[in-house]
């Protein structure tokens, strides 16, 4: 018996969708098309995922912008300054003026 109101139940449910069916349809056509927006190739989900990476790229480019910046005004301080050459050449090269002695501290990291 069970087995009857069961089986009536969904013969009534597809008598109610195939009544209405026009709008079903266009519910259908609009649930494909919203996906598509959503998860397509060119979807929401993508945009999102590539304003965020568009984000993450324009920091990355101001602070390789700041550090070219930095290094450009670097080299504007060595073509112009005498003591800016010999501070680099003191600390990167360890170049020493004529009867300059350099003396070497080693300190004790066991303490």
């Amino acid at each position: 018996m069970s087995e009857y109101k069961d089986d009536s139940f969904f013969k009534n449910i597809i008598r109610y969708i195939y009544a209405r069916r026009r709008f079903f349809i266009f519910l259908l056509l609009m649930l494909l098309i919203l996906s598509y927006a959503v998860f397509g190739r060119k979807g929401l989900l993508q945009r999102v995922d590539l304003e965020i990476e568009n984000r993450e790229l324009q920091k990355k480019l101001k602070e390789e912008q700041d550090k070219t910046l930095m290094l450009q005004k670097e080299i504007d301080e060595i073509k112009t300054s005498d003591k800016k050459i010999e501070k680099v050449a003191r600390e990167k090269y360890g170049m020493t003026k004529e009867g300059e002695k350099i003396y070497k501290i080693q300190v004790d990291s066991a303490k």
